[in-house]
């Protein structure tokens, strides 16, 4: 395989690794409700996702590194929203 289709590979696994958690965020915003999104789900994406950084770090690797960069914020935005949208029971 050539570079480029590797590549193209990765880009792809990232659009849709990142695309899963792009409509959580926006119905989280439409309805101001995050009671069904578990915090513990988030938080295990977060350090997982930050060690493939470490990891594509460690390797060289813009692509792995830089998308899961992406991948930490939009999961930081999301138990941002978790946090402040949760009803307390």
């Amino acid at each position: 395989m050539t570079e480029y289709v590797i590549f193209l590979i990765g880009i792809s696994a990232t659009v849709f690794s990142l695309w899963s958690t792009v409509p959580q965020i926006s119905k989280s915003l439409k309805t101001k409700k995050t009671d069904d999104v578990s915090k513990w789900l988030i938080i295990s994406l977060i350090v997982g996702l930050s060690l493939w950084i470490i990891y594509g770090i460690m390797k060289g690797d813009i692509v792995i590194a830089s998308a899961n960069a992406i991948g930490v914020t939009l999961n930081l935005i999301l138990f941002g929203l978790k946090i402040k949208y949760t009803v307390q029971k």
